[in-house]
């Protein structure tokens, strides 16, 4: 499992790792830097079979501020001298694509993803957080969409990932008004699973909620994953038909099932080998 980043670092705990926003001088604020060792980091982790769940949290004081608009690599860019207004289109929607993909990858990574949000969670920190597939919160954190506010449409994943996360009037709300909101609300309104006193306290129950989730088989918690994904641009009948097969194919051939009955059977704790 190795990694080097001077704004992301990772650690693993048994069958957890944990992905940190490591640039706490500037509130982890997102340079090009910073979006492009995020994939990089979940493939470290990903790389290790005994990894079955990840949290993604934050050093120092706030979880994100969102985009580093000195230092972000993307709003910043310079024309070439004889460079058509059309050529560095092209480019600014080139590195806009590379920033999304790189946000992108906590989506797509194949095994479940534990935000755990303290003090601010700001325009590309909500890109983040809603590319994950859980999220808890310390009481002291608050949210925004904030790109509004600065007259950039956010167009990171907030607009594609919050309408499956919270109802219509939730994510106009929150979108057009730019405004903020406490960790209550958005416990209320179902942006977070559940809020705790304090940031370590939610690191715990984050590392709690993964540390369950890693105990289950892996082949069954990464394929429960892939079906969730699969589902969300599948019909119904589509979906269980896909599921039918892949089941058939995997977890019902697998190793860890043929455990999981023979330890019930003999009252142990399973032995799962992700085979």
């Amino acid at each position: 499992m190795e990694f080097a980043s001077d704004v992301v670092s990772i650690e693993k705990n048994g069958g957890v790792g944990t992905l940190w926003l490591d640039r706490p001088e500037k509130y982890n604020a997102m340079n090009e830097s910073f979006w492009l060792a995020i994939p990089e980091a979940l493939k470290a982790l990903e790389s290790d079979k005994e990894i079955n769940a990840i949290i993604v949290a934050g050093r120092g004081k706030h979880f994100c501020v969102g985009l580093d608009l000195v230092d972000s690599g993307m709003v910043s860019h310079q024309s070439v001298a004889g460079e058509s207004e059309a050529v560095a289109n092209i480019k600014q929607l080139q590195g806009t694509t590379r920033f999304q993909e790189a946000i992108s990858s906590l989506a797509k990574c194949p095994v479940p993803v534990i935000a755990v949000i303290h003090g601010h969670c700001l325009g590309a920190g909500i890109d983040m957080v809603t590319s994950c597939d859980i999220r808890i919160a310390s009481a002291c954190s608050n949210f925004s969409v904030r790109e509004t506010r600065i007259g950039l449409v956010a167009d990171v994943g907030t607009l594609q990932r919050l309408p499956s996360i919270l109802n219509a009037g939730h994510v106009a709300e929150l979108a057009y008004s730019a405004k903020d909101i406490n960790a209550v609300r958005a416990e209320k309104i179902g942006l977070v699973n559940d809020v705790y006193e304090s940031q370590e306290a939610a690191y715990a129950a984050g590392m709690a909620l993964a540390n369950e989730i890693a105990a289950n088989p892996p082949m069954a918690v990464r394929g429960t994953k892939f079906m969730l994904q699969q589902s969300e641009t599948l019909t119904t009948e589509q979906s269980l038909l896909m599921n039918g097969m892949f089941t058939l194919m995997t977890s019902l051939r697998s190793n860890d099932l043929q455990e999981s009955m023979k330890a019930f059977a003999e009252k142990r704790p399973p032995k799962y080998t992700g085979t």
